[in-house]
């Protein structure tokens, strides 16, 4: 081979090595940022979870309605229901 074809070679081995040193790098950028944005997600995961899980349980625990039990015990009468007073 003469050396411009050698010469050659040399250059585009060059340019290879260096493109692959310039994608591991980016390789390594990407991994670390796609760590932290798992951990993100996970941390916001967790956050609606316990949003979902707090609304649950207060949808769980409703206001009893007019005629139900309440949670003492007792029966509670609609607001104006009360026929005992109106005895003419």
């Amino acid at each position: 081979m003469s050396n411009e074809l050698i010469s050659a070679l040399e250059n585009r081995v060059i340019t290879a090595v260096d493109t692959i040193e310039g994608l591991r790098t980016e390789i390594h950028v990407l991994r670390e940022e796609r760590q932290l944005l798992e951990s993100k997600l996970r941390e916001l995961l967790q956050k609606i979870e316990a949003v979902d899980n707090k609304s649950a349980a207060t949808a769980s625990i409703s206001p009893a309605e007019p005629g139900q039990f309440s949670s003492h015990g007792s029966v509670q009468s609609g607001a104006g229901t009360d026929d005992s007073s109106s005895d003419y």
